[in-house]
Formats: C-alpha cells, structure tokens, sequence
C-alpha cells in the first residue's frame, strides 16, 4: 500500500518535471538554432522569462468570441500534452504496465493541436479561421504514415500495445528496435519525419505563420491563454521526441539496481530525446524555409507513406 502512495506521489511530482523539462529543451533549440545562423540567441532559460512574462499580462477574450471553449482550450491542451508525455515516462521510471496505453499516448499528443484549433476558431477571427483548415490539411498529411509508423511496433512485441512491453522487447534483444530490423529503422525514420509537422514546427507550422496569417489559429490568444498554448507547444516536441526515443532507441540498461536502473534508462532516453529533437525541430526550422500546404501534403503522401509502406512489406516476410 505504501509502494503504491509513493508511486502515485511521484507521479504527480513528475508534472512540474515533464514542464521544466519541455522548457529548457525549447531553450536548447532556440539557442542551437541561433548558433546555427551565426547568433548568439536568447539565453537557454529564455522561454521560463516569456511563459511569466506572458502569464502577469492581462486576459483578454474578443467581444465575438465563444468566451468558454476560448479558454478553457489551453488548459486543456496542456494537460493532454503533460499526459502524453507522463506515460512514456512513467513506464521507463516506475516500469508501470498499463493496458493499451500506446493507443491512448497517440490521442492525447494528437489533443493540443485540436485544441488550438477549436480555441482559435471560438475566437472568431478569420486569420485562425485559416489557421483551422490548415491545420486540418497537416493532420491529414501526417497522420496516417505517423499511426503506420508506430502500429508496425506491435508486430514486433507479440500485439502488445503497451509502452513497457516495447521497452522490455528492446532489453531482451539488447539494442534499439530501430536497429533490430530493417522494417523498425523505416518505420523509426518515418515516425522521426513525422515529428516536426505534429509538432507545428518550421517548415511545417502553417495554422500559425506569422508572416501570412499573423500566427493563424493563435492570433486572438494573448496574457496567460498565449502562455500555455505556447507551453503546450513545448511540452509536444518533448514528448514527441521522448516517445521516439522510448519506442525505436531505447538503450540497454546501464544498471540493475531496482532504483538506479530506470533512472538510468530515462537519463539515457533524454538524451536520445535531446539528439532527436536537434535532428527533427532544430535543424529543419534552420535549414528549410516554411513549406506551402500543397507541398506539405504532397511530400507527407509521398516520402513518409512510401516509407512506412516499404517498412510493413519488410515487417511481413521477417525483416
């Protein structure tokens, strides 16, 4: 009963946790970023002075606005966003077996985009009117090869579709799924193709662009609504990169030691995180500029389809 209360315990602590992580991840970016363009960029700690600053700000709701879905959407999209990010975590730290959770991690990382999008068309402005059917247009881009890329896993866990079993399957064989099998290297390279549109990231944050819809679904929020909506931005790339990194490269474990071992494996898997979040968020933003929606939806049905439909034929004879 005991072992139980403080797993709940920390549990709850990992919140405050998962949201200073996602922060200083994004500083990281920022701060590569910059580096990258030849800057020196904000310091690293950055987006802790701009969720506050924006947090003390006034909150304002346009007149024409549906005043309860307009704020009560980034609330909601931060906590889906936490959530997703806490079972993958949770099943590394606490080694928590929970039924279909993979199912449900996909519907919660799926949850902020949809609520900024229900959160900007509440507000009435026709720029977040267009930042809505943008938004409608990258979801139906990615999501099919993005579902593909991790339902090819279960094949590989005995139709297992919790997160633990996958990281197990990784321990018996002794190295990451990505490495394991051809079909799971395709599948992970398509899963990591996927990263930066589900997280509306350069090339592909089109429901914001600034310079085209001044920030689209966005435009209206402003004070502590903008904060977390922003916040639940962050907390999405981290989690998407730490579910990558659970699900196609988790690493052996360094230790066996019931309590230094998962600490070990998630130090491990944030550091894959991290790598993973420079080569999907960092260098795209940096390198390519801002993508049309017919071009996202061509190259999305194109290379990261393809890619998934080549890894289930590998996946079906063996490989």
């Amino acid at each position: 009963m005991l072992d139980t209360l403080l797993q709940i315990a920390f549990i709850f602590a990992l919140f405050p946790i998962i949201i200073l992580l996602s922060l200083l991840f994004e500083g990281v970016d920022r701060k590569l970023h910059a580096r990258l363009q030849n800057r020196i960029g904000p310091p690293i700690i950055q987006p802790f002075y701009d969720f506050f600053k924006l947090f003390g700000k006034e909150r304002i709701v346009p007149e024409n606005a549906s005043a309860s879905i307009f704020t009560i959407a980034p609330i909601f999209a931060v906590i889906c966003a936490v959530l997703g990010a806490l079972i993958p975590v949770i099943a590394t730290l606490f080694r928590l077996d929970l039924v279909g959770d993979l199912i449900l991690v996909i519907y919660l990382l799926a949850m902020p985009s949809l609520m900024m999008m229900i959160g900007g068309s509440a507000s009435g402005n026709p720029f977040a009117t267009i930042g809505f059917s943008r938004a409608i247009t990258m979801l139906m881009s990615y999501e099919v090869p993005f579902i593909l890329s991790i339902g090819l896993i279960f094949f590989k866990t005995e139709l297992s579709v919790t997160t633990l079993s996958i990281i197990v399957a990784q321990e018996t064989v002794g190295m990451p799924l990505a490495f394991s099998y051809v079909s799971m290297a395709l599948a992970a390279a398509t899963f990591l193709m996927c990263i930066p549109i589900a997280a509306g990231t350069l090339p592909f944050d089109l429901s914001e662009a600034k310079t085209e819809i001044s920030h689209g679904s966005l435009v209206e929020y402003s004070g502590p609504y903008l904060a977390l909506m922003k916040m639940s931005k962050s907390i999405l790339a981290f989690a998407l990169c730490f579910l990558a990194a659970t699900l196609f490269f988790n690493l052996p474990a360094i230790s066996s030691d019931p309590i230094l071992g998962p600490l070990s494996d998630f130090a491990l898997n944030l550091m894959v995180a991290s790598i993973l979040m420079f080569v999907t968020v960092t260098l795209p933003r940096t390198m390519f500029a801002r993508a049309k929606p017919k071009q996202t939806l061509k190259f999305y049905w194109t290379v990261p389809l393809i890619t998934v439909i080549i890894a289930t034929i590998f996946n079906i004879v063996g490989f």
